[in-house]
C-alpha cells in the first residue's frame, strides 16, 4: 500500500508540483488549499504524513498543526517555510513539527525528510502499540521516547502511578540523563496535568534565597523584602513542584520540607500563619542519598518520604539504542536554529556516537551536536566534525590492517596470528573504554557473552581498571 501524504499549501502551482513529484516517487497525495480543508481531509482519510505550509489564507500552519496533533498526537508533520520565517519554523519544531523544508524546494532534501518522517511515524506507531493504553503524556509531540528496556520499565511505572497524584517520586541518575524530562512526563501523565508544573534547582541558590523561593516571604521579613511574595509551594497549589538536585538542600530546609510532606502546610519566611497547599512533590538527584543519610548529610525521614516511588534513569552509555533518535532530534533542532541543512550523519560518525561513553549523557550529546552544526558546513556530519574526545585520530593499527587487506601478500608474507590478535585486542580495549569498564555493555558492543569477553581480557592482559593495550 502506498504511503499517503496530505499536502497543504494555498499556492496552486506548489500543490501541483508536489503532487506530481511525489506521485512519481510512489506516494499517494491529497492536496488541500487551506487549513479548514486540510482538517476536513483528515476526517475522510488519515494520512501517514502531512506537508504543511506555515502561511495559509484562513489560519496559520502552527494552529493547524496543533489541531492535527490534538486529534492525532503521533501524526508526523513537516512544515514548509518561506524565506524570513525561520523564527516561526523554530517555534514549529518546539511545538512538535518533525522537520521544516525551506522554499524554494530542494526536491532531494524534501524526499529525504519525507522518508525520515515516515520511518519516525512507523516507529512511533509500533511504540504506541507496545505501550498498550498509554497515558496522554506519552503522545506529546516532539518528545523523544526511549526504546531501551530499562526506560520502558520506567514508562510502565509512570503509567501505573498516573492516578496516584499525591505520591512522591524520587528520580535518580547521573547529570544529563534527562531527570527533568521524566519529571515533566510524570506531571503530564497525572490528573494534575492541567495545573501548574513548577521547578527549581536546589543547587543553584544559596540557602536563604532558596527558602524564600520555596516558601515565599512576608513584607519586612528581611532587608529586601519590600512586599509580600508567594513561594513556589503556593504557586504550585493543585499542581506539581519539581525539586531538582534535592541532595544539595541544607538540613534546615529539609526539616521545613518534611513538614510540608507530613502536614501539607507551611509558613512564609517571617510569617505566623499556616498556609495549606495541595502539591505533588517530585525530586531528583545525581547523588547517593542513602550514603548521605548514613553520613548525616541528609535526613533519613525525609529520604524515605521522598522516595515512595524511586525511578533510576540509566546513563546513555547503557542505552545506545537511544543515541540515533536523540542525535537526529538535536540535529533537526540546531538545523533550524543555525539555518543549516544537514541531512544526517555518515557511517563513521554514527559508529563513533554509538561507541563513545558519553560521560555527560544526553546533555553532552546535545552540546556536541550544537557545536558541530554551528561550526560545520555541508549536508552530512562526519566523525571529525563531531570531534568526540579520544577519537580525533585513527589508531596506527588501521594502517597495518589496510595494507594487509588491500592487496597481494608481500614477499615477506604476513604474521597472520599476530595481526588477528592485535585486531582483537584493539576492539576489546575500545569496547571497555566506550563502556567505562562495564563488562556487560562491552560484551554487547562486541557481540560476545561476558565469559568470552573475560577470557579475552585475561588473554590480552586487560583488567577492570586498566584498559590500555598490553605491552
Amino acid at each position: 500500500m502506498k504511503p499517503q501524504l496530505l499536502v497543504v499549501d494555498d499556492q496552486v502551482q506548489i500543490r501541483r508540483f508536489l503532487s506530481e513529484a511525489l506521485e512519481v516517487e510512489g506516494y499517494e497525495v491529497t492536496p488541500a488549499a487551506a487549513g479548514d480543508e486540510a482538517l476536513d481531509c483528515l476526517t475522510e482519510s488519515i494520512p501517514d504524513l502531512v506537508l504543511l505550509d506555515l502561511q495559509l489564507p484562513d489560519t496559520s500552519g502552527l494552529e493547524v498543526m496543533r489541531e492535527i496533533h490534538r486529534q492525532f498526537p503521533r501524526m508526523c508533520v513537516i512544515m514548509m517555510t518561506a524565506f524570513g520565517e525561520i523564527e516561526t519554523a523554530v517555534a514549529a519544531i518546539k511545538a512538535g513539527a518533525f522537520d521544516f523544508i525551506p522554499k524554494p524546494f530542494n526536491l532531494e532534501q524534501l524526499l529525504h525528510a519525507i522518508k525520515r518522517g515516515l520511518e519516525s511515524s512507523r516507529s512511533a506507531r509500533e511504540l504506541y502499540t507496545r505501550q498498550r493504553q498509554g497515558a496522554s503524556a506519552f503522545d506529546t509531540p516532539g518528545m523523544v521516547m526511549s526504546a531501551a528496556p530499562a526506560m520502558q520499565d520506567i514508562y510502565e511505572t509512570v503509567r501505573k502511578i498516573a492516578t496516584g497524584d499525591k505520591t512522591t517520586v524520587l528520580v535518580e541518575g547521573e547529570s544529563g540523563v534527562g531527570k527533568d524530562v521524566l519529571a515533566t512526563l510524570l506531571h503530564a501523565s497525572s490528573p494534575r496535568r492541567e495545573e501548574a508544573f513548577l521547578e527549581i534547582n536546589c543547587a543553584a541558590l544559596p540557602e536563604k534565597l532558596l527558602e524564600s523561593e520555596l516558601f515565599g516571604h512576608e513584607q519586612g521579613a528581611f532587608t529586601d523584602a519590600v512586599r509580600q511574595k508567594p513561594g513556589l509551594l503556593e504557586l504550585a497549589h493543585k499542581g506539581t513542584l519539581f525539586l531538582d538536585e534535592i541532595g544539595e538542600m541544607s538540613l534546615t530546609l529539609q526539616v521545613k520540607l518534611l513538614r510540608v510532606l507530613e502536614k501539607q502546610t507551611f509558613r512564609r519566611v517571617g510569617g505566623v500563619q499556616d498556609i495549606s497547599v495541595d502539591v505533588r512533590l517530585i525530586s531528583a538527584t545525581n547523588r547517593d542519598l542513602s550514603r548521605m543519610v548514613a553520613e548525616g548529610a541528609f535526613r533519613e525521614d525525609l529520604y524515605y518520604r521522598l522516595k515512595v516511588i524511586p525511578l533510576v534513569i540509566p546513563p546513555l552509555r547503557e542505552r545506545p539504542e537511544d543515541i540515533p533518535a536523540l542525535a537526529d532530534h538535536f540535529l533537526r533542532m540546531y538545523n533550524l536554529q543555525f539555518q543549516k541543512r544537514f541531512d544526517g550523519f555518515d557511517d563513521e560518525a554514527a559508529a563513533a556516537m554509538t561507541v563513545y561513553a558519553w560521560p555527560g549523557n544526553i546533555r553532552e550529546l546535545r552540546n556536541v551536536l550544537e557545536r558541530a552544526v554551528l561550526l560545520s558546513e555541508g549536508n552530512v556530519l562526519t566523525a571529525s566534525q563531531l570531534n568526540l574526545p579520544g577519537m580525533e585520530t585513527a589508531p596506527p593499527l588501521w594502517g597495518d590492517l589496510a595494507t594487509a587487506l588491500g592487496g597481494e601478500l608481500s614477499a615477506d608474507g604476513v604474521a597472520l596470528e599476530d595481526m588477528l590478535a592485535r585486531i582483537e585486542a584493539h576492539f576489546v580495549r575500545h569496547a571497555l573504554d566506550a563502556s567505562a569498564g562495564n563488562q556487560s555493555r562491552a560484551a554487547r558492543l562486541l557481540g560476545l557473552n561476558r565469559d568470552k569477553l573475560r577470557y579475552r581480557m585475561k588473554q590480552y592482559g586487560f583488567n577492570k581498571d586498566d584498559h590500555s593495550d598490553p605491552a
